[in-house]
């Protein structure tokens, strides 16, 4: 692994502790229950994230990532001013509003490298982030339209 794709995936690591932290911050301010269960879920969600990204700094590399469908409810979607008062749903609206700028951030990376392992990892990330964002609308949608299901 040379050092540009071992500095790629630091950065990446240190974002999703700062994610994590996040969410973990604001499980703290808010007052309604299932608001902070869901910020507790999603700042669990960015350890594991984190994880993901350490075993690519292992001899083995990056487990595979899936094939997330972008369903772009995101970008119809407008991020509530975050208050202690928060609900579950806004919370979740914050989460897809955060992943879609992480999934475009590398996705745009990605974009701006020359064709070897650094824009083959960014391009990786941006299919990984764009998973998060399609599981976390995918909560959301169970919380907005719990009579759907």
């Amino acid at each position: 692994m040379n050092e540009e794709l071992k500095t790629l995936i630091e950065q990446a690591i240190a974002q999703e502790e700062l994610s994590h932290e996040f969410y973990r911050r604001m499980a703290e301010i808010v007052t309604h229950a299932d608001t902070r269960e869901t910020f507790l879920y999603l700042a669990k969600e960015e350890m594991e994230h984190k994880h993901f990204l350490e075993q690519c700094l292992t001899p083995q590399g990056c487990p595979l990532a899936g094939h997330p469908q972008d369903t772009k409810l995101a970008e119809y979607m407008q991020a509530p001013v975050i208050t202690p008062e928060m609900t579950p749903k806004e919370a979740l609206l914050v989460a897809m509003k955060r992943e879609e700028a992480a999934y475009h951030f590398y996705q745009h990376l990605a974009g701006l490298q020359p064709p070897g392992e650094a824009k083959a990892f960014l391009e990786k990330m941006a299919l990984v982030e764009l998973g998060h964002k399609e599981k976390v609308e995918y909560l959301y949608d169970n919380v907005a339209f719990p009579e759907v299901w």
